[in-house]
């Protein structure tokens, strides 16, 4: 058959053309899937900064006269005291009516427990009752039916002047917070009986709040607030732990989940937030102001969630929810009630409810998935609860409910280039210096099983390596510190002075090493600094740190010294990384064209001349191609960081502490986040970052490669 039959052309061009199109369908395949994975990563990730949302229902007919509400966890119903002394269900349930027995009419006050629990009510004459309020589930069939059932536990008579500040406790005994004419009063208990504890506060309380475990209590006055804890009690007056100066008097208060956080409002529309936090002496405990949320008309009630930090503020002419966390308002109801009296989350936070001065009751569905992460918790100081001052902190679950997340990326963000930075500082040297020596001085012997060798480094995996730095690296490592450090510290000094005394030997010495046998000289130099660094580390460790390095730096540096740190990290992590930088450097020296160096050395430059003012300027936008993309790599590493570091959020440039990246948060917390939740998109947000970072960090080596080989191009023409 002749070459150029024209059935042959024909079939080579159809296969051309196959080929030609599978490779444009698999490069097109390819970027739309990574277009999807950034859109389904954007779109996992945009919640967060939406707010929340409500929807409003139908209003009913309440009471005319509420002192106080409650809704239960279903949603059903709100419960309503009236000052008739009944307790009124408003919602499914409408009319339904529960008797508070022995309540004489008209009732003055009324207070619920955090939770809807326990209640308290207060007549004109001033006696006092405390009831058990309970909502039990029992199904008939396929409908669920709520039974309720109110108690009364406790009575005590107090004089007719008194009043009923705030009322407080869990399922096992309460604590009502009362102001009488001879003073403060705090009567604990439950079903055994009641006792009082008398308070020490020379000002008259307008507000107070009283923590769920009922083991302390906050008060307002007109000028100062108060802190005590019921614990200390003895036979007189309870003194306060902490005091503060309030700039305006606190009319309205609650006590935020986790009984850590005081809200006090005042007629001037503020709600400042308020914490007891250690002092500047040790063992004394003061109140600070934590935060600030400001409005317009008078603060009429403050409701805290049962869920999280967040709690409504109901204002002369406006409504909206807040977060502690965040600081920042997650919602508002359009249009909001003009003249409310009492307001209150549900205990799933999925609603919200309004009680007006004509007793109508608003109720709205709410959505509020996210209402601790802004901006601000994500990349900003943020001061947390128990906190004396705002810091980065990523802390994502903790023990309890009342646990107040911290999401800030920063320290992942901060560990994870630490990490590809003690990674480079060990890896780009080596590579770059390894790569230089094989392209430009090697025999070609010594190439040839050089540099498969270095790229068969690659091929081991990387939980290999993390599993050995792990186990085997880091406590040799921990044993040794000394004198791996003083080795770091020796060798580029030792071979800089060989190198220099080399240059300064005669020529005729010089001939006599014959090419390839540098590279045993240097091995076996690098070898006895290495061992002499061993052979004296106890001596020197003894004479200069007291015998233990790391006790060393926690006394004198205050640095305290983890197995798995950012030392172990450079090593294992720059042992992944040499054979990419190693690779793209060793082709960037290669693409250099070899009629440069040989001018070079025709003009009388020796090998180490021709490659310092040649080779090197001419492949360093490879090089930088090399490092950045070995970059990349150290970015987007997890097995070898997360087995090889401590795990640790913080944020510490010490080469002795651990750290915690990005990609290994994604790979221990992901599995346990739930789907929707705060962490999970937070963390998708950590993986879309992180998917940025390794774009950006390749698409530039790409750029500069791209660059480098246009330039060479043109200089081999």
């Amino acid at each position: 058959m002749s070459l150029f039959d024209p059935r042959r052309l024909r079939s080579a061009r159809v296969a051309d053309r196959l080929v030609a199109f599978a490779i444009t369908a698999g490069g097109s395949l390819i970027l739309l899937a990574v277009a999807f994975l950034m859109l389904f990563l954007v779109a996992e990730c945009l919640p967060l900064v939406r707010g929340g949302k409500l929807r409003a229902t139908a209003s009913q007919p309440g009471p005319a006269t509420a002192l106080a509400a409650t809704e239960d966890e279903y949603r059903e119903n709100v419960a309503v005291v009236s000052n008739d002394g009944a307790l009124i269900l408003v919602g499914k349930a409408a009319g339904a009516r529960l008797s508070l027995v022995e309540a004489a009419p008209p009732l003055r006050e009324a207070s619920f427990a955090p939770g809807g629990r326990w209640l308290a009510v207060m007549d004109a004459n001033g006696a006092l009752r405390l009831y058990s309020l309970r909502f039990r589930v029992r199904w008939e069939g396929q409908e669920r039916v709520l039974d309720r059932t109110l108690r009364l536990v406790q009575s005590a008579s107090l004089p007719a002047a008194s009043h009923l500040l705030a009322l407080g406790g869990e399922s096992g005994a309460a604590a009502v917070l009362v102001s009488t004419p001879d003073g403060l009063q705090v009567w604990r208990g439950g079903e055994a009986g009641l006792t009082s504890i008398s308070l020490a506060l020379p000002e008259l309380a307008l507000a107070g709040a009283v923590g769920r475990d009922a083991g302390h209590v906050w008060v307002a006055t007109s000028g100062e607030l108060a802190w005590f804890d019921l614990g200390a009690a003895t036979g007189g007056p309870l003194a306060p732990v902490a005091t503060a100066p309030l700039a305006e008097a606190g009319r309205v208060a609650g006590l935020l989940l986790g009984d850590m956080t005081f809200l006090v409002g005042d007629t001037d529309g503020l709600v400042t937030a308020w914490q007891v936090v250690e002092g500047a002496v040790p063992g004394v405990r003061v109140i600070e102001q934590a935060a600030r949320f400001a409005g317009a008309g008078a603060v009429r009630a403050i409701a805290p969630s049962e869920r999280d930090k967040s709690f409504a503020i109901l204002r002369d002419g406006s409504l909206e929810i807040c977060n502690l966390t965040s600081r920042r308002v997650v919602a508002r109801p359009d249009p909001s009630p003009r003249d409310g009296v009492l307001a209150g989350l549900s205990p799933r936070r999925d609603g919200l409810w309004v009680i007006e001065r004509d007793g109508a009751l608003r109720r709205w569905g709410l959505a509020m998935p996210h209402p601790e992460v802004s901006l601000g918790t994500l990349f900003l100081p943020v001061r947390y609860e128990g906190f004396t001052k705002a810091e980065l902190v990523w802390q994502s679950t903790g023990a309890t409910s009342a646990f107040e997340s911290k999401m800030s990326l920063v320290p992942l963000i901060f560990g994870t280039f630490k990490g590809a930075l003690y990674a480079l500082l060990f890896s780009a040297p080596c590579a770059l210096l390894a790569a230089l020596y094989v392209s430009q001085f090697a025999p070609a012997r010594v190439k040839l099983i050089a540099k498969p060798l270095v790229e068969l480094m690659a091929a081991l995996p990387s939980v290999v390596v993390g599993f050995l730095a792990a186990l085997a690296l880091a406590p040799v490592l921990q044993r040794h510190i000394v004198a791996v450090l003083g080795s770091a510290v020796l060798l580029p000094i030792v071979l800089a002075g060989v190198g220099l005394a080399w240059a300064a030997t005669p020529v005729t010495v010089r001939r006599r090493l014959t090419a390839g046998r540098e590279l045993v000289v240097v091995s076996l130099l690098m070898a006895a600094v290495i061992g002499l660094a061993f052979a004296v580390e106890s001596p020197v460790q003894r004479l200069l740190f007291g015998g233990d390095f790391a006790s060393w730096l926690l006394a004198h540096l205050g640095v305290t010294y983890d197995q798995r740190n950012a030392v172990v990290v450079g090593f294992a992590l720059g042992f992944a990384v040499i054979p990419i930088i190693f690779t793209l450097a060793e082709d960037a020296f290669s693409n250099v064209p070899p009629s440069l160096v040989s001018a070079s050395l025709a003009l009388g430059a020796t090998p180490w001349q021709a490659a310092r003012t040649v080779a090197i300027p001419a492949a360093s936008p490879g090089l930088f191609a090399a490092v950045m993309t070995g970059l990349g790599r150290a970015v987007g590493e997890t097995m070898i960081v997360l087995m090889a570091t401590g795990n640790t959020p913080i944020l510490s440039m010490s080469p002795f502490d651990g750290m915690r990246t990005m990609s290994a948060c994604i790979a221990v917390e992901l599995p346990e986040a739930p789907y929707g939740d705060s962490l999970y998109r937070v963390l998708i947000l950590a993986a879309l970052m992180l998917f940025a970072f390794t774009f950006v960090i390749n698409s530039m080596a790409v750029v500069v490669a791209e660059r480098l080989r246009r330039r060479f191009g043109r200089l081999a023409a």
